[in-house]
């Protein structure tokens, strides 16, 4: 069964509680930009995870964004890893249209 999730934002890190809510990491130097998201993984397993966006890394994976947010897409796919994960994905998916959908 396919773990999906619909995109929710919430205000803070401290609120993301459950599958598929995120909150914005903004730019150090210009806080009004949008450097990425964290968000919970969208099986509901209360991990988290970092996207960042184009542009914004700094020497870290990066996404393209498109469409507006809750309802955006990213690209490419998101993997997400935990500890008890090694060696593969714990959920592997896409952003698209604002819903985590698993592969």
């Amino acid at each position: 069964m396919k773990r999906n999730a619909p995109a929710k934002e919430v205000p803070s890190t401290d609120d993301i509680k459950n599958a598929g809510e995120f909150c914005f990491i903004v730019h150090l130097d210009a806080p009004d930009v949008h450097a990425g998201i964290i968000h919970a993984c969208p099986c509901g397993c209360g991990a988290q995870s970092t996207s960042w966006f184009k542009g914004h890394g700094r020497g870290r994976p990066e996404w393209d964004v498109t469409g507006e947010w809750p309802n955006a897409t990213l690209s490419p796919s998101i993997g997400i890893r935990t500890w008890t994960t090694p060696g593969g994905y714990h959920w592997h998916g896409y952003l698209r249209n604002g819903v985590f959908e698993e592969c």
